[in-house]
C-alpha cells in the first residue's frame, strides 16, 4: 500500500510540475516550433541517445567482466534497454538498476558482485557528468566562449561536492569506516554495508577498471548534451555546444533526484530555468526537454519489445 501511494505521490508531483510549465510556455508555442524543426536534426538527435545506451550497455559489461561476471554484448543490450523500460513506470532510476541486478544475477550468480558492478556503473557515470560540465566550464570562461552566472557556478559546486563525497565514501576505507560508526558493532546491516563496500573497494586497487568505465562515461556523458544541442539547432536555436556541455549535466543530474516518475517535470523545470539564464526562451528550453523525454519513452518502449520477445525468456531459462 505504502509502494502505491508513493508510485501516486511521484505520478501527481510529475503531472503538476509539467502542468505549472505549460501555464508559463503556450503550448501553440510548442506546436509552432515541431512543425517547423528540422527532421534531420531531430533523427540525429535520437541516434545519439540510442548510442549513449549502447555505450551504457558497454560500460557496465566491463565492469562486470572485471568482477568475473562474463556476458556476451548482446545480453547486456537487453539487459540494458529492458531496464529503460521498467524506469518510465518507478521514481529515478531505480527500477531498472534493480531489474539489472536481478536479472543478470539470476542468470550468471555473483549477486554481489553484480550489484556493485551496477553501482559503480552509475557512479562512474556521475562522475563523469560532474567532470565533463567542470571542464567544459573552465575552459568556456578562458576562451571567452561563455558568460559565468552565478547560478551555474553554485550549481557546479554543489554537483562536485556531491560525487567528491560519495568518492570519498566508496574510494576510502576510513572515511566508510566513519559513517558506518552509527551502527551497532556486529550488526546485520552493517556487516552487509562492509561486504558490499569490500566489492566496491576492488575498483580502488585496481584504477585501470575504473579509468575504463570512465572513459565511455565520459563519451556517454558528451553525447547526451549534444542530442540537446542537435534538438535545439532542429528548432533554429543558435547556441553554442559549450553550454550544452555544461548545462545539460546539470538538468540531467536534477532528474535523478527521486520526487517524479523517470525525472518527468524536474527535468523541464531544470531545463526551462538554466537554458533560460544564456537566452533559449522558455518555450524552445521546454520544447528541447520534453523532445528529451520522448526520446526515453521510445527508447523504453524499445527496451519493452526487447524483454517480451527475448529477454524474458533467458531469464527465465537462466544461464
Amino acid at each position: 500500500m505504502k509502494n502505491k501511494l508513493s508510485f501516486i505521490f511521484r505520478i501527481a508531483v510529475s503531472l503538476a510540475l509539467i502542468f505549472a510549465l505549460f501555464k508559463f510556455v503556450p503550448y501553440r508555442e510548442l506546436l509552432a516550433l515541431y512543425a517547423r524543426a528540422s527532421k534531420l536534426y531531430l533523427t540525429l538527435a535520437f541516434l545519439a541517445i540510442l548510442a549513449c545506451h549502447v555505450l551504457c550497455a558497454q560500460r557496465w559489461r566491463l565492469l562486470l567482466a572485471a568482477l568475473d561476471v562474463k556476458i556476451p554484448f548482446r545480453e547486456a543490450c537487453y539487459s540494458f534497454f529492458s531496464s529503460l523500460f521498467f524506469n518510465l513506470f518507478f521514481p529515478s532510476f531505480l527500477a531498472g538498476d534493480i531489474f539489472r541486478s536481478v536479472g543478470i544475477s539470476r542468470r550468471h550468480g555473483k549477486i554481489k558482485k553484480v550489484a556493485s558492478s551496477v553501482l559503480m556503473d552509475r557512479f562512474s557515470g556521475s562522475f563523469a557528468l560532474s567532470l565533463v560540465a567542470t571542464v567544459a566550464f573552465g575552459f568556456g570562461l578562458i576562451t571567452g566562449r561563455i558568460r559565468s552566472e552565478r547560478q551555474i557556478v553554485l550549481s557546479l559546486l554543489v554537483l562536485t561536492a556531491l560525487v567528491a563525497g560519495i568518492s570519498l565514501i566508496i574510494f576510502s576505507r576510513t572515511v566508510f569506516t566513519f559513517f558506518t560508526r552509527i551502527l551497532k558493532d556486529g550488526s546485520k546491516l552493517k556487516t552487509k554495508l562492509i561486504n558490499f563496500h569490500d566489492q566496491l573497494y576492488f575498483f580502488r586497487i585496481h584504477p585501470k577498471v575504473f579509468l575504463q568505465s570512465l572513459f565511455f562515461s565520459a563519451l556517454i556523458q558528451i553525447l547526451t548534451p549534444i542530442s540537446f544541442f542537435l534538438t535545439a539547432k532542429a528548432f533554429g536555436a543558435d547556441l553554442g555546444l559549450m553550454y550544452f556541455l555544461i548545462l545539460v549535466p546539470i538538468i540531467m543530474a536534477i532528474a535523478l533526484i527521486p520526487i517524479t516518475i523517470a525525472g518527468a517535470g524536474t527535468r523541464e523545470a531544470a531545463a526551462v530555468y538554466f537554458f533560460a539564464l544564456v537566452g533559449l526562451s522558455k518555450s524552445m528550453s521546454l520544447g528541447i526537454s520534453l523532445l528529451n523525454l520522448a526520446f526515453s519513452i521510445i527508447s523504453g518502449i524499445i527496451g519493452g519489445i526487447f524483454y517480451v520477445a527475448i529477454y524474458h525468456r533467458w531469464i527465465q531459462s537462466r544461464s
